[in-house]
């Protein structure tokens, strides 16, 4: 009677590290196939996600090979561990990349920007300056400061609530409480907002 013998993960990886050997890569790609699959289809469901999770799919015999390659014993976690984890991120940070560069096709672009809420970017620069003169005729000390750091310090970009707080020194929800009362009290007076 031949007994089976069950090789482990760690032994598996070892054949693929050191020998190249592809029958074990290809144990460990049968055995793990379903956790890679669980993974993807956990966060890279829904209709907007085809085409991530169609590449995912047809990708990973390569993202087992690499985990396998990066794993590491040493760190006290088990394989299908780490690989469930590294196919999690994998796929999390595909899904950021996505919603810092929307696609949309050449009969979406217009000629002149738009924002969200339909503004153009004329309209945009006007209400920001009608808000900037609104801050320095009814706003206090404070709220003055807290204003001009969130919009005035960066180019183009808003200073994080951390970086306000810090050198007003006061609490972010603080400095957030005092900016929503003041954009409050100028949607009040304006009638653009």
């Amino acid at each position: 009677m031949d007994t089976i013998t069950i090789v482990k993960d760690e032994e598996l990886i070892l054949r693929i590290k050191d020998d190249a050997d592809q029958d074990s890569l290809l144990e460990l790609i049968d055995r793990h196939s379903g956790i890679y699959h669980t993974m993807v289809d956990r966060f890279l469901s829904g209709p907007t996600n085809c085409s991530d999770k169609q590449n995912f799919l047809e990708d990973k015999s390569l993202a087992i090979y690499n985990s396998a390659i990066n794993f590491d014993p040493e760190r006290n976690t088990k394989f299908p561990t780490y690989l469930a984890n590294d196919t999690k991120w994998k796929c999390l940070n595909t899904l950021n990349k996505r919603k810092k560069f929307t696609q949309c096709s050449l009969s979406e672009v217009k000629s002149e920007p738009s924002s969200e809420n339909g503004m153009t970017s004329m309209q945009e620069q006007e209400v920001l300056s009608l808000f900037k003169s609104f801050v320095k005729q009814e706003c206090d000390e404070k709220t003055k400061k807290v204003i001009d750091m969130r919009y005035n310090q960066c180019l183009n970009k808003t200073t994080p609530w951390r970086i306000i707080a810090g050198k007003v020194g006061m609490s972010i929800q603080g400095t957030i409480n005092i900016h929503n009362r003041c954009l409050s009290q100028f949607k009040k007076v304006s009638n653009y907002v």
